[in-house]
């Protein structure tokens, strides 16, 4: 219970510090909101007005404490560009980006988990040097030269897939998925790539502990050895690694998103940028902050619970 409260202390205390680097940053980022809204021929008064009419005019303290009073009351203030209100729309691309993430991440697993277990039965041998390899290789391709590579081999070459859009899954779940095929593939390749090494590095580990030889000493076959007590042990660090990567796939959908043109969150992350359009921006990366944070939140707690000597460990 202890250990629980300290996590969420911390919780709480990651998540102020992030809101508060998140805030000055986008302030410290070359161009103006005004600049961007109004354009290069605007007038010192009309940046004035602009300014004033959004707050923009007063201390950074005070603008960044009236942000997080009303985000906190669920506000997320409305778009300098179009005027419309950011949270109607900010829940709707985060669902976009949260099944794309999902995806890739789906995608990411099922080629680290069985690679990786089998680099480790196969330690310093051929299968072991060959999936080595292909991890290092999946891990020096950018994900966005994986997503042209793959528009013009499954689209262009061979016409199995369309080249981008979007369609929500409750509309038609086989069009969603055809149009998420590639970008999922895009992320969850190159994904895979630190998964791999690390789940085999777990393998490894687990393979060479005390439980293990006690089990094989008392006859258990190779399969219930593996199943049953390495891969479930080896998981407890694997999970750690995959929540952070797991909060990095959804972190990093911008490009991805623009390529595949996904009305998803990466994209509303990109025209906050380019129009420096602040609530959009601060809502965007918050929202991703904060989805991060919960996701490692929860790994700890599933950590623990699927490996008590990790709670023995901290107790002592």
């Amino acid at each position: 219970m202890t250990a629980l409260v300290t996590r969420l202390l911390s919780f709480l205390f990651a998540l102020v510090v992030a809101s508060l680097l998140l805030f000055v940053a986008i302030k410290v980022v070359p161009g103006t909101a005004a600049g961007a809204a109004l354009g290069i021929d605007a007038t010192p008064q009309a940046i004035a007005r602009f300014n004033a009419t959004h707050g923009l005019d007063r201390p950074v303290y005070v603008q960044y404490l009236e942000w997080a009073s009303n985000t906190l009351h669920g506000d997320f203030g409305t778009s300098f560009q179009n005027g419309v209100d950011v949270g109607p729309e900010l829940g709707r691309r985060f669902l976009v980006t949260l099944e794309l993430a999902g995806l890739a991440f789906i995608v990411a697993n099922l080629i680290a988990i069985p690679l990786g277990t089998w680099a480790a039965l196969r330690h310093q041998r051929a299968s072991d040097s060959i999936i080595t390899t292909l991890a290092t290789l999946f891990g020096a391709v950018p994900s966005f030269f994986l997503a042209t590579l793959l528009i013009l081999l499954l689209t262009l070459r061979l016409k199995l897939l369309p080249p981008g859009g979007y369609i929500p899954f409750s509309q038609d779940p086989v069009a969603n998925l055809r149009l998420m095929v590639m970008p999922a593939l895009s992320l969850g390749i190159v994904s895979s790539a630190l998964l791999v090494r690390i789940m085999r590095a777990a393998m490894i580990e687990v393979m060479s502990s005390d439980f293990i030889r006690t089990a094989r000493a008392k006859g258990a076959p190779q399969r219930v050895v593996v199943l049953r007590h390495a891969i479930r042990n080896a998981l407890s660090t694997y999970l750690n690694v995959a929540a952070v990567e797991f909060g990095f796939l959804f972190g990093s959908v911008v490009v991805i998103e623009d390529i595949f043109r996904i009305p998803g969150l990466g994209s509303f992350v990109l025209t906050g940028i380019l129009n420096r359009d602040y609530p959009v921006l601060l809502a965007s990366a918050l929202s991703i902050t904060v989805f991060v944070l919960v996701v490692n939140l929860i790994v700890d707690v599933a950590v623990q619970l699927l490996d008590p000597r990790v709670t023995d460990k901290k107790a002592a």
